[in-house]
């Protein structure tokens, strides 16, 4: 459902436009994220962010709070992966030990390296979420949040998994 939300959300500025209903609505796409029941505490906190930036574009019936919220999106990640760099085990070390229990401690140092990965990922995608904020043309940011950067987010998913069996490979 999150997924779905997610895509709905950029999709809908060019359903809204051509049907002229005013693109606030799409707060609605927003505030169900908060019902969530399989959150982590990250998770919780996005749909917190979600339920803000969403009640207070239908409230104040202005779009400019719904585009917000993939910026908003990426700092909640970036802010989990890089304080996970100041644990003993990074979040990147704890889903790899979740899926495959003989997780060994050689392999410690690459899902720090995993994480750091990420976590500039997330800051660089924010800055160009957060740039499509501010250009006139919502198209732009429509298309950037809505299909380039979950094409970036499988690339950079697709190449740490190769990069990864590499590695484990010749570990």
């Amino acid at each position: 459902m999150e997924f779905l939300l997610a895509i709905l959300l950029p999709i809908s500025i060019w359903v809204f436009k051509f049907f002229g209903v005013p693109f606030w609505v799409a707060g609605i796409f927003l505030i169900p994220l908060i019902f969530l029941k399989k959150n982590p505490y990250w998770g919780k906190a996005l749909a917190l962010v979600a339920f803000v930036l969403g009640g207070a574009s239908l409230l104040l019936r202005a779009p400019n709070f719904v585009y917000f919220y993939p910026v908003m999106v990426n700092a909640v990640l970036f802010s989990v992966f890089v304080s996970s760099l100041y644990r003993p085990q990074t979040i990147v070390e704890k889903i790899a030990r979740l899926k495959d229990p003989r997780f060994s401690d050689l392999e410690i140092p690459y899902a720090r390296k995993v994480t750091l990965a990420w976590a500039l990922f997330f800051a660089i995608n924010g800055c160009v979420a957060f740039a499509t904020v501010l250009l006139e043309d919502k198209l732009y940011w429509s298309i950037y949040n809505g299909a380039i950067s979950y094409a970036l987010m499988g690339l950079m998913f697709a190449g740490e998994f190769y990069c990864r069996k590499r590695y484990i490979k010749s570990a």
